[in-house]
């Protein structure tokens, strides 16, 4: 695992890069707006500091910048950057751009390489009783051209071309986003911890992995209306994965709280921090269950984990299939009922004989709060498959 130093530099680089032009107008003051966006910053767990602040035109420059985690005592130093087409209304600063070409880091034998990191149009709104977004800071797009992670100066880990855009809206209303991953590869047998799992990944062309990832959705501030509608990880030969959430209560005024609670877990005895998770628990209340869904699509994973079973075992994959088919809804029984029981037992009987997709859905008729879910798993489970409208289907 990277050591927090570690993630600190690369959650650093991005926090910053998140700061920031509406109107050509310099009515705004560099300190102003530097405090401003220092405060933004702490209140997503932030330190960040500077030996001073200097306006040229429309840019701020953070002379001798560094950015620490509040539970960290190391800090990144990130040197002098460049806030440009720094604008201002009466509700908002905004910062056109911040760039970085290339940041490369090492430690712990990993290496770290980011080239093309970049944000545009980071929105730092004025603290004031209606702030827009719920006084969040919001970018419109952040993108980075390639990461490079390596070990003992080989790559194990490539992103390119990631980027997500943000709809703002008015900054009351609904906000809209996409992303995508275009491409990721990962040296799967260069992580294995021994020659035989290095051998059995090489077996069934598993050494190395590739894909790519899309993701939208859209956030209402009002009601705290989190949808998305779109996550799919995509691994060729292998498989997509789909994942689709619908909750509500998620509004900025639990994210604020939220983030003070982590704030006061930082310094909270053992005591304390008990306190703190039942608190936590009770926040979650806040929260609704609307809709979800998991869908696996296969592209060949399906048999090649059969195969891997049957080899474990000394029998045939079909042999492990029917095992499976017997064995679900005997361990599904219990929780689920006879009904959708049965249901399960079909999906996975048609999935395993045809392997194409199998979908795990629940659409409750209303919203139905984390508390009552987790009250309704812990007494009746058949009762809380039953309340979220829990399906299992298979090759639609």
């Amino acid at each position: 695992m990277l050591s927090p130093v570690t993630k600190l530099k690369s959650l650093s680089l991005a926090a910053l890069l998140s700061a920031t032009a509406l109107q050509p107008a310099w009515a705004w003051e560099a300190e102003e707006v530097a405090a401003r966006y220092k405060t933004l910053l702490g209140d997503q767990g932030l330190t960040a500091e500077w030996t001073g602040v200097r306006q040229e035109g429309d840019s701020i420059i953070l002379e001798g910048a560094s950015l620490g985690l509040v539970d960290v005592k190391a800090k990144v130093e990130l040197g002098d950057f460049l806030l440009e087409n720094v604008s201002e209304t009466d509700s908002v600063y905004e910062i056109g751009r911040i760039a970085i070409d290339n940041f490369e880091q090492s430690e712990e034998g990993f290496d770290i390489a980011l080239t093309g990191l970049s944000v545009e149009g980071l929105i730092l709104p004025k603290e004031s009783e209606n702030a827009p977004y719920g006084g969040l800071m919001q970018y419109r797009r952040f993108a980075v051209d390639e990461a490079r992670v390596g070990k003992d100066e080989d790559p194990v880990f490539t992103l390119e071309s990631l980027s997500a855009d943000t709809t703002l809206g008015d900054g009351t209303g609904e906000l809209s986003f996409v992303g995508a991953v275009e491409n990721f590869w990962v040296d799967v047998a260069a992580l294995a911890n021994n020659s035989a799992a290095r051998s059995k990944l090489g077996e069934y062309s598993y050494e190395e992995l590739s894909g790519r990832v899309d993701m939208a959705g859209s956030w209402a501030l009002e009601d705290g209306r989190m949808k998305i509608t779109r996550y799919d990880v995509k691994v060729e030969n292998a498989g997509t994965l789909a994942i689709t959430a619908d909750i509500s209560g998620y509004t900025p005024e639990f994210i604020r709280t939220l983030q003070e609670m982590q704030k006061q877990m930082e310094s909270a005895t053992e005591e304390q921090k008990q306190a703190q998770g039942l608190a936590m628990l009770g926040l979650m209340q806040q929260l609704s269950l609307h809709g979800a869904s998991i869908r696996f699509s296969d592209a060949s994973l399906t048999g090649k984990v059969l195969a891997y079973a049957a080899e474990q075992q000394g029998v045939q994959p079909e042999d492990v299939a029917n095992q499976a088919k017997a064995i679900v809804p005997l361990m599904a029984g219990q929780y689920l009922g006879p009904d959708l029981t049965q249901s399960l037992s079909r999906a996975v009987t048609a999935y395993l004989d045809n392997p194409r997709n199998i979908t795990i859905s629940v659409a409750p008729e209303e919203g139905i709060p984390f508390a009552v879910l987790m009250g309704t798993a812990m007494g009746s489970p058949e009762a809380l498959a039953k309340q979220v409208g829990l399906s299992i289907t298979a090759n639609e």
